[in-house]
């Protein structure tokens, strides 16, 4: 059985980031408090050790703020894309986000449609790369392994939610912006084992060419 989060990964990594950010600026702050009285009892020795301890937790402090900024992204992008797939679920498709993977952390979207044919999908904010499309892939071969679950397999989507008019097969991925993630999603249909059609693509596959390296 699969298990859902209720609140996305990148949004529970922003939140530990962020109170990681929290913890290292109180202990700059403590040192660089805690120097002052030793300098002016003549210990420069150690107000320096303290003042250089403090500039070093307030870096990391920085970084770790910069790096929540990062998931925060991460987390409006999937939010948006979990807003998109609301009516599919009032349409009789079963629709799950934050579904736990095992051993390899979770998956940002399960989706099965009322023909049995399942989905797996892989947000990005702009930019992906060929580990995020092996990722999906990789994926979407676990849950196909559910057969009575998804007895007309699961295709791997990689949904670009910055991007715009993007509907193309990338290996064996779908690679889609988010205008375009919808009718992608009710047009795909499998044909001929592991190959997929939607009504734009015509079910050709194009070879992944992926600028290197992306974030």
């Amino acid at each position: 059985m699969l298990s859902a989060m209720t609140v996305s990964y990148p949004r529970r990594q922003q939140v530990r980031r962020v109170m990681r950010a929290a913890r290292l600026a109180a202990g700059a702050l403590i040192a660089l408090i805690s120097a002052v009285p030793l300098a002016s009892a003549g210990h420069p020795g150690l107000a320096l050790s303290l003042g250089a301890a403090a500039a070093v937790l307030g870096l990391l402090s920085r970084r770790a703020l910069r790096l929540a900024r990062r998931s925060g992204v991460g987390a409006d992008s999937e939010a948006e894309v979990r807003r998109a797939l609301e009516p599919l679920a009032r349409q009789g498709w079963r629709v799950a986000h934050g579904v736990d993977w095992p051993g390899r952390g979770d998956l940002d979207h399960v989706l099965r449609s009322p023909s049995g044919m399942g989905f797996v999908i892989e947000t990005k904010t702009l930019r992906y790369s060929r580990a995020h499309i092996e990722r999906t892939i990789n994926a979407a071969r676990w849950l196909a392994r559910k057969r009575r679950r998804y007895p007309c397999g699961v295709l791997p989507v990689v949904c670009v939610t910055r991007a715009r008019r993007i509907e193309r097969f990338e290996e064996e991925a779908l690679v889609v912006s988010l205008d375009c993630l919808m009718t992608a999603l009710r047009q795909t249909r499998p044909f001929q084992g592991r190959s997929w059609s939607t009504r734009r693509s015509h079910g050709r596959k194009t070879a992944a060419h992926l600028p290197a390296p992306r974030g």
